[in-house]
């Protein structure tokens, strides 16, 4: 087959006959429609059935496993292009001990469930390995569920370009000997030494972790490690729930390299835990909802930006058997040679916990805030607020601390929107008196700036004209982000199985054509219902081009800008719910 193709594009790139270069243009159409027409939908019986039919798959090829139980698994998955899944969403169970390795690129892997480990006493039998392992790059991980299960990690990703999405990890037993050497997280990102992992974490649900909470248990996602915090990650984690995780470690998602963004998370009745930036510089949250939760600790790190963030903690006590967890929105804990260049910008926080600052820090900066307390301090620390700038804020309540400017006693004047949380009301003096005064924001390729709301809504372009607090009143655009509920993320099937699994209907229809004319790629895509969709366009390695998230509908007709991609081949796919398919196209322009 790759030499059928080389030559159709010999002839393509290379002769100068229109007449001949439009024949092999067709004549290689052809034969990619029939390449395509190829993949075929398989059932597989058995693990090892499974195992032989992945190993004899076609790119575009769909691998069934049959619904039921299955013990102690090991899976490889080194092809490219292909599903590996459930026959119906959650009706598979892999049982005991799982060694899932998808080494190829551009596969989804999707539908399992993991809810059950040999049991040895009180505790489960630690899995040899992780439960699954991704060294590919491209792939997608979904629709899969971890609830009571056992094992060193539940997902590890060393891979570049990956996704994990609609997973849910809850119920992970405890042992103390397995999270002290670092082996407690549930989701790990292994960051590439070389290239930025560009992995994505999204609509993913992390909950009810047991434990005895503090630094020593399973932390719900982890970038990086120790021994990774110079290297570039650029892992984005979003649209993600976490509830009820702090007794099984303090740090719900612990970021230890450079360049990762956390954003639009919810934090709900999470009192115990934070996200935490520790070991890494470079790293940004915006557009988090933290309620009746942990903020954000900073340690051993620099250059951290906290901006567009909704900070609401019940009460204002700190449990010190609990390192690093508490009610606290903002936690700055100082180190030798670190904590230089922290910046909290247009956040609002309502009846918070104490923040923290601890003396020592350098360049750090606190910007267009708004405070509303009506117990306890605002801010408390060990020492002097000395290299601390702050400009813009807005209080009400007491501050704990002496600072001489920047700081303006004013009812911010919140009031609790149709989203249940405390936003700005007409008459805030919030409203449009930002200062323009503070450092320029550091960009992350590819990441959003303070031109956006905790809404995903637009801000005015000028600093001054800004509102104070993580939203701007009489915002327009289409609102993205609000605190979300745990039906908004997860698998689909725990929203819907009872007694019995239901069978979805996984029909999609997809067709891509180029069109030269508009250097446009038009799909035309039907689903059996409603669905979130992503199209993301490839090279045939399995390097991401573009991923978009589209509009929901039953039948759709897109136009999608392929004007800055250079003749040649390529992989689109679209991704509906837990149902995807995949298509080649040329570009010849």
């Amino acid at each position: 087959m790759n030499l059928k193709i080389q030559l159709f594009k010999n002839i393509l790139f290379q002769t100068k006959s229109v007449n001949i270069k439009t024949l092999a243009f067709i004549a290689l159409s052809v034969f990619l429609g029939n390449e395509v027409a190829k993949a075929t939908t398989i059932t597989a019986t058995s693990i090892t059935d499974l195992q032989t039919k992945i190993n004899a798959a076609n790119s575009g090829d769909i691998i069934n496993l049959a619904n039921g139980r299955y013990m102690n698994s090991s899976i490889s998955i080194s092809k490219s292009g292909i599903t590996v899944k459930a026959a119906t969403a959650g009706g598979v169970f892999m049982d005991g001990n799982n060694n899932i390795v998808i080494a190829g690129n551009s596969n989804t892997f999707s539908g399992f469930q993991f809810t059950t480990n040999n049991m040895s006493g009180s505790l489960p039998v630690e899995s040899p390995t992780n439960a699954v392992t991704v060294n590919g790059n491209s792939n997608t991980i979904t629709q899969l569920n971890f609830n009571g299960y056992f094992a060193s990690k539940m997902i590890q990703i060393a891979g570049l370009n990956n996704t994990v999405s609609y997973c849910n990890f809850q119920n992970k037993p405890t042992d103390t000997s397995i999270a002290k050497n670092g082996d407690g997280d549930m989701l790990q990102i292994i960051p590439n030494a070389t290239n930025p992992g560009n992995n994505l974490i999204r609509y993913c649900s992390f909950q009810h972790m047991p434990g005895g909470g503090g630094d020593w248990g399973n932390e719900c996602i982890r970038i990086g490690d120790g021994a990774y915090s110079t290297m570039i990650s650029r892992t984005i984690v979003e649209y993600c729930y976490f509830e009820d995780t702090g007794l099984g470690d303090s740090e719900a998602i612990s970021v230890k390299s450079m360049e990762n963004t956390l954003r639009y998370n919810t934090m709900n009745n999470n009192p115990n835990a934070m996200f935490c930036f520790r070991n890494g510089d470079n790293n940004v949250a915006y557009g988090n909802f933290f309620i009746n939760s942990g903020g954000i600790r900073c340690k051993q790190s620099n250059n951290v930006w906290i901006y567009n963030n909704y900070f609401e903690m019940a009460g204002t006590g700190w449990d010190s058997s609990l390192p690093g967890s508490g009610t606290r929105a903002i936690y700055f804990l100082t180190y030798a040679g670190y904590n230089n260049n922290y910046n909290v910008f247009h956040n609002t926080f309502y009846k918070c916990g104490e923040t923290e600052i601890q003396t020592g820090m350098t360049n750090c900066s606190w910007a267009n805030n708004a405070f509303y307390s009506t117990s306890g301090n605002i801010f408390t620390s060990s020492g002097t607020t000395a290299g601390q700038t702050f400009v813009g804020n807005i209080y009400l309540g007491s501050l704990g601390l002496t600072i001489p400017t920047g700081m303006t006693n004013t009812d911010p004047k919140l009031t609790l929107n149709s989203d249940n949380y405390y936003g700005l009301s007409a008459t805030s003096p919030a409203i449009n008196s930002s200062s323009a005064v503070y450092p320029k924001m550091f960009i992350i390729p590819g990441i959003d700036t303070l031109l956006l709301d905790i809404q995903g809504q637009a801000r005015p372009v000028l600093r001054a004209q800004r509102d104070v607090g993580c939203e701007e009143y009489n915002a327009t655009g289409t609102v993205i982000n609000k605190p979300l509920a745990l039906s908004d993320v997860g698998p689909s099937y725990l929203k819907t199985i009872t007694t019995k699994i239901e069978t979805p209907k996984e029909n999609l229809h997809f067709n891509v054509q180029v069109n030269s004319a508009t250097k446009n790629l038009v799909l035309n895509y039907s689903l059996p219902q409603i669905s979130k969709l992503n199209l993301t366009i490839y090279y045939l390695n399995g390097t991401i081009i573009k991923s978009i998230d589209m509009n929901d509908s039953e039948n759709y007709l897109q136009s999608v800008d392929i004007s800055n991609l250079k003749n040649g081949m390529y992989l689109v796919r679209l991704v509906a719910g837990n149902i995807s398919e995949s298509r080649k196209f040329i570009i010849n322009q």
